[in-house]
């Protein structure tokens, strides 16, 4: 339904060979919808945001303008109609979340993902999330199954609206904020759970042995990294490759299953490894 509604939007404003390109990078975050417009649409770019407000009943419509940079993970963006404003309210899997979209990375479309994740871990499991942004994967996993889960952020607004979805999916206790880079925490946190996510695809190789440290056993690691390739299969393969060699420094791997998340670019993918390792 939101891709038909899309086409409408932007019917007629440009040339019906380009129509396709509007099925491409439309995101829908709370009240607001953020969105990619091919060059050739500049011109107009400011009435599709207009009519895409008519259509999807947004508040709000923002063009990316750049991807999201490394270190703050903010994207670039441009309003283009409605409300100049970038707070809005995301619901997702029984769960509320207060986002900033100028401030903090954030992506629906890893829903899915969020909820398998959440699927696989033990109600009296500790899980550690090394980069968690407002929470989410950490608040769903915290809802679904009473896991403690230690959420971790460097980004002082991400971390300030983490505290703020804690207290509002009530789960104060069983998330707990901490302001930091993973690393600086690593120590305090060594040996204390069962499973870790790296949802940060630049830093997983870097922060693996970290991870491993903060194992208190065998356990599980949720690794994210991007692959380039022409074959979903061959970057599920070269990314496994590259990460066993990186984790197997600090600890055996007794297991190694992978899968796309998401397409991230042409030829380049999000792959995620579920690793279940034995520290050394």
């Amino acid at each position: 339904m939101r891709k038909s509604a899309v086409l409408e939007a932007v019917e007629g404003l440009v040339n019906s060979k380009d129509l396709c390109k509007a099925l491409k990078g439309v995101d829908i975050i709370g009240s607001i919808a953020v969105i990619k417009i091919p060059r050739e649409w500049e011109g107009v770019k400011h009435r599709v945001g207009e009519r895409i407000i008519s259509k999807l009943g947004v508040d709000s419509v923002y063009m990316q303008t750049a991807p999201a940079r490394q270190g703050d993970r903010v994207r670039g963006l441009e309003w283009l109609a409605g409300e100049r404003s970038t707070e809005t309210v995301y619901s997702e899997h029984g769960c509320r979340f207060l986002v900033d979209i100028e401030k903090v990375y954030f992506s629906p479309r890893l829903s899915n993902e969020r909820k398998r994740v959440a699927g696989l871990v033990g109600q009296r499991e500790t899980v550690v999330n090394m980069f968690a942004g407002v929470g989410t994967f950490s608040i769903i996993i915290a809802k679904k199954k009473g896991a403690k889960v230690f959420s971790i952020d460097s980004n002082p607004h991400a971390f300030a609206l983490m505290v703020e979805n804690v207290a509002l999916n009530k789960l104060n206790g069983k998330v707990i904020p901490v302001l930091a880079d993973a690393r600086e925490v690593t120590a305090e946190l060594e040996r204390t759970s069962d499973r870790i996510l790296m949802p940060l695809p630049e830093l997983a190789e870097e922060y693996i042995g970290d991870a491993v440290r903060m194992l208190r056993g065998d356990g599980w690691i949720h690794v994210y990294t991007h692959e380039s390739s022409r074959v979903k299969a061959e970057a599920v393969e070269k990314a496994k490759s590259r990460m066993l060699k990186s984790a197997g420094r600090f600890c055996e791997v007794i297991s190694a299953d992978g899968k796309v998340v998401r397409s991230v670019g042409r030829n380049n993918y999000q792959v995620v490894l579920d690793l279940w390792v034995r520290p050394h």
